[in-house]
């Protein structure tokens, strides 16, 4: 279902060390991303859908979606008021999909004023904590574990976290000698969620 083990998912794209969706049209159709666009010009009444699917299918999937999006952009001479949102706005990213994989952890970032503290789980762990806390499972999408964290932050005591997916190249020399041991040494590991 997701290719070879050690890439992303489908879509997504590793950024200095950070699951990020990808940006280019095929992306958006492995994700199951229609873009759309709506005029907020008072004088024009234009929507735009742009099918990547249908791109691609064209030979246009290398190509990045802020290119199309130009393209269905108008020549008025005060400017285009067409704005462009993706559909879902937030792509899905499963944990499950995210198992069996040594190079990926789950971070927990607390977003309080000024506070940096942040906490890593190995995926397995966290589905474990979620089904164990009776807060989801495997099929919990990432973006929604910030809401589901009751706990306080340790530094702060505020509760506001954001999740995000830390994923390690496994290309490099560094990785290949000593593999999770080094990359993942020095964050706080969690143990219960």
């Amino acid at each position: 279902m997701l290719g070879r083990r050690e890439n992303p998912p489908p879509g997504w794209i590793s950024a200095n060390g950070v699951l990020e969706p990808a940006s280019q049209v095929a992306a958006f159709a492995a994700r199951g991303q229609v873009v759309r666009g709506r005029c907020e010009s008072k004088e024009c009444a234009r929507k735009v859908r742009i099918d990547p699917n249908d791109l691609c299918g064209k030979g246009q999937g290398l190509l990045k979606m802020r290119q199309i999006e130009q393209l269905h952009r108008c020549q008025r001479l005060d400017g285009c008021s067409l704005i462009f949102y993706a559909d879902p706005s937030t792509p899905p990213l499963h944990l499950e999909w995210l198992t069996g994989r040594a190079n990926v952890r789950i971070r927990l970032r607390c977003r309080g004023a000024g506070c940096k503290f942040a906490r890593v789980w190995v995926v397995e762990t966290m589905i474990e904590g979620l089904k164990k806390a009776g807060k989801g499972h495997g099929g919990t999408e990432v973006q929604a574990l910030g809401k589901l964290m009751t706990q306080p932050c340790p530094v702060c005591r505020k509760v506001n976290w954001t999740a995000d997916v830390l994923w390690a190249n496994t290309e490099t020399a560094a990785w290949r000698q000593s593999g999770a041991e080094t990359y993942f040494s020095g964050m706080e590991v969690g143990s219960d969620v």
